[in-house]
């Protein structure tokens, strides 16, 4: 399978550029991305809301690929994400609305049927499994910015962390392959 292309201009000899690197050049950045990655790690864990139980402070995580000096921190996994949801309403916000809420017949014959078919299309519903149908509105929720917000800006972070790594490793690149 072909690499999806990038739309980053260069990023084709940036990759060869780090094929090349040494692997001891390659472990000093991926440990300056740990670290980088734990303070990110820490700050967002500070700001974030904290509940009755703090599983959105505990959901977020960090992990770093050496092989491809990638650095991914927040909530990482469809797992994670699915549990956790209800983050991405509070780092975004939500706009007041109004929902049509259904609401099913939980009693007797049918609720055992319900829950069998829990898993099926809502529509393949009976009809008289539907009790009701009502309006509700919901309040608006202004962003709380925890994982995406100024504290965690990667520029910052990285820009102090990797400028001597970079130059050390780039250096080094250049002297093997004999270029300018």
């Amino acid at each position: 399978m072909a690499r999806p292309r990038s739309r980053v201009r260069g990023a084709k000899t940036f990759r060869r550029i780090l094929r090349g690197m040494p692997d001891a050049m390659r472990n000093e950045l991926a440990g300056e991305m740990q670290q980088g990655g734990a303070e990110l790690l820490a700050a967002m864990r500070s700001r974030a809301p904290r509940g009755a139980t703090g599983k959105l402070a505990s959901g977020l995580t960090a992990k770093v690929y050496p092989r491809y000096l990638r650095l991914r921190v927040g909530y990482i996994g469809k797992r994670v994400n699915s549990r956790l949801f209800y983050a991405r309403i509070l780092e975004f916000g939500r706009r007041a609305q109004t929902v049509s809420v259904s609401r099913l017949n939980k009693g007797g014959r049918q609720a055992w049927r319900s829950r069998i078919r829990a898993r099926q299309a809502r529509l393949s519903r009976k009809p008289h499994d539907l009790v009701s149908v009502y309006q509700l509105r919901v309040k608006p929720l202004a962003p709380r910015r925890f994982v995406y917000g100024p504290l965690t800006n990667l520029r910052v972070v990285f820009g102090r962390r990797l400028r001597g790594a970079w130059d050390r490793a780039l250096k080094s690149i250049a002297g093997a392959n004999g270029n300018d």
